[in-house]
């Protein structure tokens, strides 16, 4: 692991922990929300601190620049959870960012000789949406629900399949890594080289993940209701 995967994970796993323990202490709340619209500010601040160090380097165009990757989705999402306690955004974040974000800090596709600014951000961008996550859990701002949060996921994932797909298909890019394979190791290398049995084993690993994300809520709700009766 490179020293900024390192520090990305130690961030995941520290700042949730400490603004929770802030967050317990009396008369402390509004802080809390400034602290949470400082990490919603940072990501956003960070999206756009990409796109500028693409267009200095000159790799700024539709096949690469679009903000058409799932972690961007996230990001958005997640930034808007954290500003104005979305619910329905973090419905959909919950899942994205501990499926495929959370994978993204253990197997990073950039390139070997992407400048370390940009490697730098790579990992805080995605570092600060897990963190995010991990914070609306942790201080009981939400928690995903069956009913809702399945169809808000559904109707969320099934249609960045579809832009993505489009938008490969009119710029050559490969956002969603939806096109092929990326360049860097990782689980997609285990899934067929044939395009739509590609794509779709994408989908249903994707929702396998979902399924165990959601699967200790489930445990916890049919634990409550056999308490209730």
């Amino acid at each position: 692991m490179s020293p900024f995967q390192i520090t990305a994970l130690v961030f995941v796993v520290a700042v949730p922990a400490l603004v929770w323990m802030f967050d317990r202490q009396p008369h402390t709340a509004h802080l809390t929300k400034i602290c949470e619209r400082g990490l919603a500010a940072a990501l956003v601040l960070a999206f756009l601190g990409e796109l500028v160090a693409k267009v200095s380097d000159g790799t700024f165009n539709a096949a690469n620049a679009l903000p058409m990757q799932l972690c961007d989705w996230a990001l958005f999402t997640i930034s808007a959870a954290l500003w104005w306690r979305w619910r329905a955004g973090f419905d959909v974040a919950y899942f994205w960012g501990l499926a495929g974000t959370a994978q993204a800090l253990f197997t990073p596709a950039i390139p070997s000789d992407l400048p370390w600014p940009r490697v730098l951000g790579f990992f805080l961008i995605h570092a600060g949406i897990v963190a995010g996550v991990l914070h609306l859990l942790l201080t009981g701002r939400f928690r995903p629900e069956w009913s809702r949060s399945i169809v808000r996921l559904f109707i969320a994932s099934e249609g960045y399949v579809v832009t993505a797909l489009m938008v490969n298909a009119l710029t050559g890019g490969n956002y969603g890594f939806l096109s092929h394979k990326p360049i860097t190791r990782s689980m997609l290398d285990l899934f067929s080289d044939t395009h739509w049995l590609y794509v779709l084993e994408i989908n249903l690993i994707a929702w396998l993940f979902f399924a165990v994300l959601y699967l200790p809520w489930a445990i916890a709700d049919a634990s409550r209701r056999r308490h209730l009766q």
